[in-house]
Formats: C-alpha cells, sequence, structure tokens
C-alpha cells in the first residue's frame, strides 16, 4: 500500500503545472459541490420524515376524534334505546316469564316500533337485537341479514356491566357490533342485552374520507390487532402482524418492511374502545420529491463542474504557459547557450521571476568573465608561491633535529620545549574539525609545558578528566582558548600563586568541561558583553574574541542550546563551562 501511494505522489510531481492546477480547481470544486449535495439531501430526506412525522400525528389525531364522535353517537342510539321507559317496562315483564302469545306479539310489534323510531333513519345502522333474559327477542333487520345475537360474547358483555362493547372481525365482516347490558333502572339488575350492528362500510368511508394516503393504507384495527375495517375486504378479520412490532399504545411512527415494500407506518392512540387507525404509506411517495431535488442538484453539479473545468483550463493554459516558456529559456541557459534572455512586459511574479532570470543571466557571463580572468591570474600566483612554499614535513623535521641537538648538548629544557612545539603544530595545523577530548586534552598539555617555561612557577594547572569522557569527540582547539584567556587575563595581572583547573563530566546528556583560575576576575558588565557577540568591551578587545570565537563555534555546530556558561567574582577567579552535546561517534558533516 506504501509502495503504490508513493508511486501515485511520484506520478503527480511529475505531472505539469497545467495539469496539477487543472485538477487541483476540479478537485476544489467538487469537493464542495459533493459535499453540499449529499448534505442537501440528507437534510431534505430528514425534514421531509419529520413532516410526514407530523402530519401523519395531526391527521390521525382528528380522524380518531372524529371516529369517536361519531361511534359515540352510535352509543347514544343505544343509551337512548336501553333507557326508554316502555323498553325497560317490557323488558321487565318478559324477565317475570309467563308471557302468553298475544301479549308476547303485541310486545315484539311495540318493540320493533320503538326500535325503528332510533335508528330507521341511521344508514349505518343495519340491525338492532334486544334478548331478555327470559329469552325473548326483539329485533329490527333492515338488511335481513339474519346477524345473530352475539351469543358466544354473552360472558364478555355481562362482564362489562352495562358499558359499551364493540367487536369488530366478525363472521360477516361486512358489520361491527355494539353491545350493552341492559339493567333496571330501578333494580341494576340485568334485565337484557342490546346488540347493534354497524356497516363497516360507514367506518370505512369515515377513513378514506378523513385520511388522504395515495398509494397506501389506512384501517382500523382492535385491541387484538385484528384488522376491524379495511378498503380490501378480504382483509377484515385478519391479523395486522406488523403492528406487533409497536409495543405502545400511545401514538407511533416508525418505517416497516410490509410486503417487501418499505413504509412509514403511523398508528394512533387508542380510543376508548381500545381501537387503532393505522396508515400505511409507501416511502418512495414521499420521496418522490427529494429524488427530483437530487436529480437537480446532480444536473447542477454537472454544469457547474463543466464550466468550472473550462473556466480551470483557461486559468491553467494563461498561467502554465509564461512558466514553460521561461522554462525553455533557462534549460536551454542551462545547455550553456548564455545569450538566452526571456523578454517580458508582466509586472506579476513570473514577470519578476522572469527578470530575475535576465538579471541572473547577466550577472553569471559577467562572473564567468570575472573567473577566466582571475584563474589566469591564480595561475601565475601558484607558480610564484610553489617557488616559496615551505614543506611542513621540513619544519617537523627541523624541531626533531633541534630536539635532538640539544639533547645532545645536554640542554634538556630546549629539547623539551622544541618537542613540544612540534607536536602542538602538528596537532593545530591536523585536517581533523572534531578530536576526541583525550586528544585535546594531550594537546593542551603541551601548551601547558610551552607556557610553563615562559612562566615559571607564577601558575600551576591541574587537569580532572572524567574516564567516562575521554572518548567523547569535542571540536578541536575549543579548551586552549579559554586556557590562555586565563593564563593573560586572570593570572597574569595577579601576583603568583596562580592555579588553573579543568574538568570535565556529564551531566543530564551534556557534557561539561570547567576551565577554572584564581585570578583577578571579570566585572559582570563585562561577563554579559562577553557573552554577547554584540558587545563591545573597554578593557581588552582580544579577550574578546577568543571567547566570543569559542561561543560562534559551538552554537554553529551544535546550536542555540549549547556554549559557555561564565561564572566570576572580582578578586576571587572566574569558571568558564563549556556545554557540549555527548558525541562518542565522530560528527558528519
Amino acid at each position: 500500500m506504501r509502495t503504490r501511494i508513493k508511486f501515485s505522489r511520484l506520478k503527480f510531481t511529475e505531472l505539469g503545472i497545467r495539469t496539477k492546477l487543472l485538477c487541483s480547481f476540479i478537485i476544489l470544486v467538487s469537493m464542495p459541490v459533493i459535499i453540499i449535495a449529499g448534505r442537501s439531501y440528507n437534510t431534505s430526506s430528514s425534514l421531509i420524515e419529520a413532516k410526514t412525522n407530523q402530519y401523519s400525528h395531526d391527521i390521525l389525531y382528528q380522524t380518531t376524534k372524529t371516529m369517536e364522535t361519531r361511534l359515540d353517537k352510535i352509543e347514544d342510539i343505544s343509551l337512548n334505546i336501553i333507557t326508554n321507559q316502555e323498553v325497560q317496562s317490557m323488558l321487565l315483564r318478559a324477565d317475570a316469564g309467563n308471557l302468553d302469545d298475544y301479549t308476547a306479539s303485541q310486545f315484539r310489534s311495540r318493540m320493533e316500533t320503538i326500535l325503528a323510531s332510533h335508528v330507521l333513519f341511521h344508514d349505518e345502522i343495519n340491525a338492532v337485537y334486544v334478548v331478555s333474559t327470559g329469552d325473548y327477542v326483539y329485533e329490527l333487520d333492515k338488511t335481513k341479514q339474519n346477524y345473530g345475537i352475539m351469543g358466544t360474547h354473552l360472558e364478555e358483555i355481562m362482564e362489562a356491566s352495562g358499558s359499551v362493547v364493540w367487536f369488530g372481525g366478525l363472521k360477516d365482516g361486512n358489520v361491527v357490533a355494539l353491545t350493552r347490558l341492559i339493567n333496571s333502572l330501578r333494580t341494576q339488575k340485568p334485565i337484557a342485552y342490546l346488540v347493534m350492528y354497524v356497516e363497516e362500510r360507514f367506518l370505512c368511508e369515515l377513513l378514506n374520507s378523513t385520511l388522504s394516503a395515495p398509494q397506501g393504507n389506512v384501517f382500523l384495527v382492535d385491541g387484538s390487532d385484528i384488522i376491524v375495517s379495511h378498503e380490501d375486504k378480504e382483509l377484515l378479520g385478519t391479523f395486522a402482524p406488523e403492528i406487533r412490532l409497536i409495543e405502545t399504545r400511545s401514538y407511533s411512527f416508525s418505517r416497516q418492511e410490509i410486503g417487501g415494500i418499505p413504509q412509514y407506518m403511523a398508528c394512533s392512540a387508542q380510543m376508548k374502545n381500545g381501537w387503532r387507525v393505522v396508515l400505511t404509506i409507501p416511502i418512495r411517495v414521499y420521496q418522490m420529491e427529494i429524488l427530483n431535488l437530487r436529480n437537480d442538484i446532480i444536473t447542477m453539479a454537472l454544469i457547474v463542474l463543466i464550466m468550472s473545468s473550462m473556466c480551470a483550463l483557461w486559468i491553467s493554459s494563461t498561467i502554465s504557459s509564461p512558466i514553460r516558456r521561461l522554462s525553455d529559456k533557462m534549460a536551454a541557459f542551462g545547455e550553456g547557450d548564455f545569450t538566452v534572455r526571456y523578454p517580458t512586459a508582466s509586472k506579476d511574479e513570473i514577470g519578476k521571476l522572469a527578470s530575475s532570470f535576465n538579471l541572473m543571466a547577466e550577472n553569471i557571463n559577467a562572473l564567468i568573465q570575472k573567473v577566466y580572468d582571475e584563474q589566469l591570474m591564480k595561475r601565475d600566483a601558484q607558480l610564484k608561491s610553489l617557488q616559496m612554499q615551505i614543506n611542513p614535513h621540513f619544519l617537523y623535521n627541523t624541531l626533531e633535529t633541534i630536539n635532538w641537538m640539544a639533547r645532545a648538548h645536554g640542554t634538556e629544557d630546549v629539547a623539551v620545549m622544541a618537542k613540544s612545539l612540534g607536536d602542538l603544530m602538528r596537532f593545530t595545523i591536523s585536517k581533523k574539525d572534531f578530536v576526541t577530548l583525550g586528544e585535546e586534552i594531550r594537546s593542551l598539555n603541551n601548551y601547558f609545558q610551552i607556557q610553563k617555561f615562559r612562566y615559571g612557577d607564577k601558575f600551576d594547572a591541574t587537569l580532572s578528566i572524567d574516564d567516562n569522557t575521554r572518548h567523547l569527540y569535542i571540536p578541536k582547539l575549543i579548551i586552549q582558548p579559554l586556557v590562555e584567556n586565563a593564563i593573560y587575563h586572570g593570572l597574569e595581572p595577579a601576583y603568583g600563586g596562580g592555579v588553573i583547573r579543568v574538568k570535565s563530566r556529564i551531566r543530564d546528556n551534556v557534557l561539561l568541561i570547567d576551565v577554572s583560575d584564581n585570578g583577578v576576575g571579570i566585572p559582570q558588565e563585562s561577563v554579559e558583553k562577553l557573552l554577547n557577540p554584540a558587545g563591545e568591551l573597554d578593557y581588552d578587545d582580544n579577550q574578546s574574541i577568543g571567547i566570543q570565537n569559542v561561543i560562534k563555534r559551538v552554537q554553529t555546530m551544535f546550536g542555540n542550546g549549547y556554549g559557555l556558561v561564565i561564572q566570576s567574582e572580582i578578586g576571587e577567579g572566574t569558571t568558564i563551562t563549556i556545554k557540549l552535546p555527548v558525541t562518542d561517534i565522530y560528527p558528519s558533516d
């Protein structure tokens, strides 16, 4: 995978600037268009679903209220019948039994008249049955369908104690039944029960007139999720399985897959009789608008991309053409045609680049001529220099000869000084930029040896070098300038008894080298000037040059986190600490 990504990145870097600009413009335009289009589609879908939910809630709420109002009117008709004084009187006599045939016939005729007066002009009511406890049945069947007296549900009717009990999903699915127990108004004991058959079509028309659900379904279910009213009459009395997934009996709105089709399903809260109105609508019905919007967004996005690509092509050509011509001129110049120039009147970055190229070409031509002239002069100077050059090995051999001659004549001091000077010169002019601390200390011993001949017993030197630091690499001749500064500016103005201490240690992964003396010390304001390359010293320029040279070398090589720390007190002495990184491998360039 990494190889593939790296390969693709290399391929992109190899493309021309016009192609890069064109791709960049297209990507910059495409990303916002795609993001906005996707965001708009998702937001619109959510809004439509939320509005569908709210619409379903409002319309189902209104529908259930309308349904309950109409059912209440039917219940009121039943209440008027069972509380009718004449009906109560006849049912009490029938409940007592022993009615002769004539009286029973008279009661039946009168009961039918009373029932007709209540339901005759209510088309939604197909039949009414009043069944006394003495098994007398009084009926008014406008459709002559002989619906029955609901004897199998008598126990439920009795348990309701006079409250209305609605039954749907009957064997004859074209009707629903209202039932209620008839109690004596005087004794409140059951004397009969009433069964009123209401045409299912009345409920279905009520649902369809209240709701508008294109390509969807509106139906009524009872408390057991049995379909009570539906446009498809074959489904009457069947179980609605999709309802069982909804646990709440209050309003609910969800997505369901019914018959393999994703649909919104909204269920109203239960009505007083336990029935619920259910609305199912295919999701695609409400997504038509968003699909149209999506298509419009895609069309507009394509138009924007095409127009943007054309603009990007023109812009990239305008930018890349001058660059390509300038690149050709530079290539020709690089191949040796130093007369090439790029004429331009443009003041933009490309024009400035072209002007810089022309100026560079002029300067290079002038430099070539200058270098050519200097080479001629240098050749003459080298011939003269070769004639005057002294071979360093000749100087080393001469010092070695002085050493042996001094020993031969018994002048040991001269021999030691000659050898120390030879070793010091060898170390100083070697081509290495870094040496180990051990090598630096050996060279420092040679320097001390030479200075002892000059100053005698005026100072003494002590070296305390940690063995763990001897193999570490440091810049060459980084300690000697500080020792020389301590001798000339610290101990020489004092009155003898001077001591110079050189100590090394490692702390917090930093190599610390202390150069201390017990000389005259340095004033605090001079210390601050020593550590500031821009400072000017009033008492000695040589001291400033040596220390600042060490600071500049260390910080140039290792960064500003390293350098010198100076601690000094007048009359007490000075300690200069060199801070270097711990390096046990020869540093590379």
